[in-house]
């Protein structure tokens, strides 16, 4: 099953949980109803700021929002550390250069000078690519869990 689709079960789990439907939870994050519909059908994933406004307001494990696990996080979950901050750190504890990254994962030096100095936010998917490169999860990417 596709991260898509996985992320869409979780996100009709979650909201039926948490007695929401689109407009309340539209009316809840500030995502655009018809964004919601397109996450519920599978169409896209989230924007990495609706995807950190969905992780709060269901207080849950971005991995298991995405389908990557199958189990609930029974850690402390910390408020996301800003991304470009959390990357340099996770490079140089994985003594990765920049340069290397941008090889090896590939990412553009543009999109990749954009994520470290806070000009934008990686998209899901590449969260997804960089969880995977880094041999961690999504929630250790972003900050959530030490």
């Amino acid at each position: 099953m596709s991260n898509m689709l996985k992320f869409a079960e979780r996100l009709k789990e979650y909201m039926q949980e948490c007695g929401y439907n689109q407009t309340s939870l539209a009316n809840a994050t500030g995502i655009k109803n018809t964004n919601i519909s397109d996450f519920l059908l599978g169409n896209h994933l989230p924007s990495y700021e609706n995807f950190v406004k969905l992780l709060y307001v269901f207080q849950c494990s971005a991995d298991y929002l995405l389908g990557l696990t199958e189990i609930h996080v029974e850690e402390v979950l910390h408020p996301v550390l800003p991304f470009g901050m959390r990357l340099l750190s996770l490079l140089n504890a994985r003594g990765v250069s920049q340069e290397r990254l941008k090889r090896e994962l590939p990412v553009s030096g543009s999109v990749l000078y954009k994520w470290v100095h806070e000009k934008s936010a990686p998209s899901v998917e590449s969260l997804l690519r960089l969880a995977e490169y880094f041999e961690c999860s999504v929630d250790y990417l972003i900050g959530r869990i030490q």
